[in-house]
C-alpha cells in the first residue's frame, strides 16, 4: 500500500535491496577556535590582493578583493569589497564595515562604513566612460531585473530537478533508474525552453 502510494504502481516480482544507508551522530564538543594572529594597529589597513569590476550602487566600480588568509585580526575594511575564502566568497555591500576578529571571522556591521573621498571609500574606483562603454551595450540587451531573473531561474531549475528525481524513483528501466539516461525540462506553450 505504501509502495503504491509512493511510486504509483506495484511490482509483481520479488524485491531486492541493493543499497542501505546508515547515518550516525556522535555527540561531542566543538573544536577549539584558532586565532587569526596578532592584533594590528588601526594604522595598518589591509592591502587588497587586486581590484575587480563589480556592480554596486547602480554603477560599475573597481572593487578591492581581499584573500581571507592574508587578513590579520583587527584589520578593518569598508564596503564595497569582496573577501575570498577557500570555501566561500563574502560580498561586503556599500555602507558596511567588516573587522577581522581574533578567531579569524569577519564581524560585519551594516550602515557604518566610513565616508571619505566624496562618499566613496578607498576600496572603490568609479570606472571611466571608456571602460564602461562595452558594458553599456550588454546592459541595454538585458532589461529584466537580474534578481528576479535569478530567483525564477532557480525555481524553474528546482522544478525540473524534482521531475528528474521523481522519474528516476518511479522508473523500471535500468537506463533511467541507474544510468540516469533521461532529461527533464520546462517548456512554454510555444515550445521554448
Amino acid at each position: 500500500e505504501h509502495y503504491q502510494r509512493e511510486f504509483g504502481f506495484t511490482l509483481q516480482r520479488p524485491l531486492l535491496v541493493d543499497d542501505v544507508r546508515v547515518r550516525a551522530r556522535v555527540p561531542g564538543g566543538s573544536p577549539p577556535k584558532k586565532a587569526a594572529g596578532t592584533n594590528c594597529t588601526t594604522n595598518e589597513p589591509p592591502k587588497p590582493s587586486y581590484r575587480h569590476d563589480a556592480y554596486f550602487g547602480g554603477r560599475w566600480q573597481k572593487v578591492a578583493v581581499y584573500h581571507m588568509n592574508q587578513l590579520k585580526a583587527g584589520q578593518k575594511m569598508d564596503g564595497p569589497a569582496i573577501v575570498v575564502q577557500s570555501i566561500s566568497t563574502i560580498v561586503l555591500e556599500e555602507n558596511c564595515c567588516a573587522t577581522v576578529t581574533m578567531e579569524g571571522d569577519l564581524d560585519i556591521v551594516v550602515g557604518t562604513a566610513s565616508k571619505n573621498n566624496g562618499g566613496r571609500n578607498d576600496n572603490t574606483e568609479l570606472l571611466t566612460e571608456e571602460t564602461t562603454e562595452q558594458d553599456n551595450s550588454a546592459q541595454e540587451v538585458v532589461e529584466e531585473d537580474p534578481v528576479q531573473l535569478s530567483i525564477f531561474s532557480h525555481r524553474f531549475m528546482g522544478i525540473a530537478e524534482q521531475m528528474g528525481r521523481t522519474l528516476q524513483r518511479t522508473a523500471i528501466s535500468v537506463n533511467m533508474k541507474e544510468r540516469l539516461d533521461f532529461s527533464c525540462a520546462l517548456f512554454t506553450k510555444e515550445g521554448g525552453l
